[in-house]
């Protein structure tokens, strides 16, 4: 099992696709909340709070974890916000089972300003809502540690999802 982890704008999903066009399954955390609830996860920010988008991003983890398929693709928030965040343990627990039985957690991320533009915040922004951007890096800050652990890190600002995918799978 491949298991890819990263922020927002790490390329998960592009790499997902370019690995499921090789033959591979693929269970996508995200794609899964859609399908169980109706409701993409930023809806259910919006219309059901944080507390309701963290449980999502965490129980579609875990579902996509024991789905036994090739490629896990992992919401980005799911693991926690550091390595002492109790709301992450279940899913960085699963984790470590499953990369002690072989499984190889990927961490992908990118330059600052790559990450920022396929996340949409490489645009002007009122100040009245504060800064997105800053908000962003900080939780880039918070969460490496929880991405990096147990994981070989990618570096995906080429956007070569071909040549990724032949690193990761060798193939």
């Amino acid at each position: 099992m491949i298991i890819l982890v990263g922020p927002v704008g790490s390329g998960a999903h592009e790499l997902a696709n370019e690995l499921s066009g090789r033959g591979l399954t693929v269970a996508d955390a995200n794609k899964h909340v859609e399908e169980k609830s109706g409701l993409s996860l930023s809806d259910i920010s919006i219309t059901r709070g944080a507390e309701a988008y963290n449980k999502a991003e965490r129980e579609s983890s875990l579902a996509a974890l024991e789905s036994g398929k090739d490629v896990v693709v992992l919401s980005s928030g799911a693991l926690g916000n550091s390595l002492e965040d109790e709301k992450g343990t279940e899913v960085r627990a699963k984790i470590s089972e499953l990369v002690a039985s072989g499984a190889t957690k990927y961490f992908l991320t990118a330059e600052a300003k790559v990450l920022m533009e396929r996340a949409g915040l490489n645009v002007p922004r009122s100040v009245a809502i504060g800064s997105p951007r800053s908000t962003f890096l900080t939780q880039l800050k918070a969460r490496e540690a929880v991405y990096a652990a147990e994981a070989e890190k990618v570096d995906t600002s080429s956007g070569d999802w071909e040549a990724l995918a032949l690193r990761i799978t060798g193939q």
